[in-house]
């Protein structure tokens, strides 16, 4: 299974994995599931700490490609296509970063893992990952 995590998921694993629940835990450690970042994500997460919203104990530069390797993540390039479904849904969720990986995971049929609830309005197939 194709598993797109979105941002806050993909940082918890690392730093606050006790915020995980056993079936994120269990999907994201399966070897039966690959698992993706959306380049949205890493967008998100390197203008979050060049904004002194969020801290990392490395740059993004080293961080980011260092735990997808560790994860063994794949990153998703935004395409055109992309962009377009972004921009034609329902507006349920305003976060521009939270709608791309929902046209994502539309376009290139991936489940998302994810703690936001307002993705339940989606037509999206999700893995809930707070504990």
């Amino acid at each position: 299974m194709k598993l797109l995590l979105d941002t806050q998921c993909w940082l918890w694993w690392f730093a606050n994995p006790e915020r995980l629940n056993t079936e994120a835990i269990e999907s994201l450690g399966s070897e039966k599931n690959q698992l993706y970042l959306s380049v949205a994500s890493i967008w998100e997460i390197a203008i979050k700490v060049s904004l002194g919203k969020l801290n990392l104990p490395e740059p993004p530069s080293e961080y980011i490609p260092s735990r997808m390797m560790m994860l063994g993540v794949t990153s998703v390039d935004i395409k055109g296509i992309h962009a377009i479904l972004a921009a034609s849904l329902p507006y349920h969720h305003r976060d521009p970063f939270d709608r791309m990986i929902i046209a994502q995971s539309q376009i290139e049929q991936m489940q998302i893992v994810t703690a936001d609830s307002v993705f339940n309005q989606y037509d999206v197939n999700l893995i809930w990952c707070k504990s």
